[in-house]
């Protein structure tokens, strides 16, 4: 049986340069500041990261028709969704997937029987992801998504989160990749809790890539069980368009400060 390796990615900011939600504001013509303003308050009034965005679009839908979604429209803006340089299979481009692959069938490699899986937790929305894999050429290198989901009305549009993937939640995810406790395989969440005796993908062999606060409580369970946690550079500028190096320094120290501490 070969190696496994898996590479676990969360999608904004850290396979995207921009939270997956710009390209629907941006079709409706609206403030990126008010939206996320909106989703502020919510958390004021209580609700989770994940669930005061889905909350604040679900109420633009019930306020005004326009802005009324279903998870096909939340599809199609996925395929909207931009990805960093060098990920993307459009027009033919060479992925960094391919070179990874590539990689693995090296004579440094080969004869260590290693293979690669690619998964992705993210607290952003399953069909807009599974819309950017597939516009982009990536959907078979992903043997898992797990993110938010949300279900429909009778009409057919968004009215209530079925699940939401927030900070400790990826770190389930995270044991389901380990176990073999896919959704793909017919499992569901609870399969997590099952004893096994080998881990089919054990978290030495898994690394995980994420950008910010709500990845470091992944980032602290990989660490602590030996492998490798990476975090993926994301520019802060000021208002005259200069990237703000302070901000930038402040923001991951306290990250990281926090996932090695968390570790211990």
């Amino acid at each position: 049986m070969p190696h496994i390796i898996s590479l676990v990615f969360d999608f904004d900011i850290t396979l995207s340069p921009r939270f997956q939600q710009c390209v629907i504001l941006d079709d409706w013509g609206m403030d990126e500041n008010d939206f996320w303003t909106a989703c502020g308050k919510q958390r004021d009034a209580g609700y989770d990261l994940e669930h005061s965005y889905i909350k604040t679009l679900v109420d633009l839908g019930r306020e005004n028709p326009r802005y009324r979604l279903s998870n096909k429209d939340l599809y199609q803006y996925g395929r909207q969704v931009d990805l960093y340089s060098g990920l993307s299979r459009k027009n033919n481009q060479r992925s960094l997937f391919d070179d990874l692959q590539a990689l693995l069938q090296s004579d440094e490699f080969l004869e260590h029987d290693i293979s690669l899986e690619c998964y992705c937790i993210s607290g952003g929305l399953a069909p807009m992801i599974r819309g950017a894999f597939d516009a982009h050429g990536l959907a078979d290198d992903f043997k898992e998504v797990f993110a938010c989901s949300v279900a429909e009305n009778h009409e057919g549009f968004l009215d209530f989160p079925k699940e939401t993937v927030g900070h400790t939640v990826k770190t389930q995810k995270l044991f389901m990749i380990s176990k073999g406790s896919l959704p793909s395989l017919g499992y569901t969440s609870t399969a997590v809790n099952h004893a096994v005796e080998d881990y089919r993908i054990p978290f030495e062999r898994m690394i995980f890539l994420g950008d910010g606060q709500t990845d470091i409580p992944a980032f602290s369970l990989v660490k602590k069980r030996g492998e490798i946690s990476l975090a993926v550079y994301r520019e802060e500028k000021k208002e005259d368009g200069c990237i703000d190096e302070n901000k930038i320094a402040t923001t991951y120290e306290a990250g990281y400060k926090l996932a090695i501490e968390a570790s211990k």
